[in-house]
């Protein structure tokens, strides 16, 4: 392995990389290591999302949805246009 010095580093970044450590109760060099890892495609672990894409369009709400949605929020208040 080879020791790297990297200079001039955005003070947000170092924040960023120093809270996450704590977060993790890991080393800040774990983090950042595993930070370049991932960003030069060198994967070991599937990065964790923390957003609910799984869920989009999972989900069958109904007729009363349906008839909402074309009733209500997919009509044209013609005033608030011109």
């Amino acid at each position: 392995m080879a020791q790297v010095t990297i200079r001039k580093v955005e003070e947000a970044w170092v924040e960023k990389a120093r809270a996450e450590a704590a977060r993790r109760k890991v080393s800040m060099n774990q983090v950042l290591k595993e930070a370049l890892r991932r960003g030069l495609g060198e994967d070991v672990e599937p990065v964790r999302r923390s957003n609910l894409d799984k869920f989009a369009g999972d989900s069958e709400f109904g007729p009363e949805w349906e008839e909402f949605l074309e009733k209500d929020l997919k009509q044209i208040d013609e005033s608030l246009w011109s």
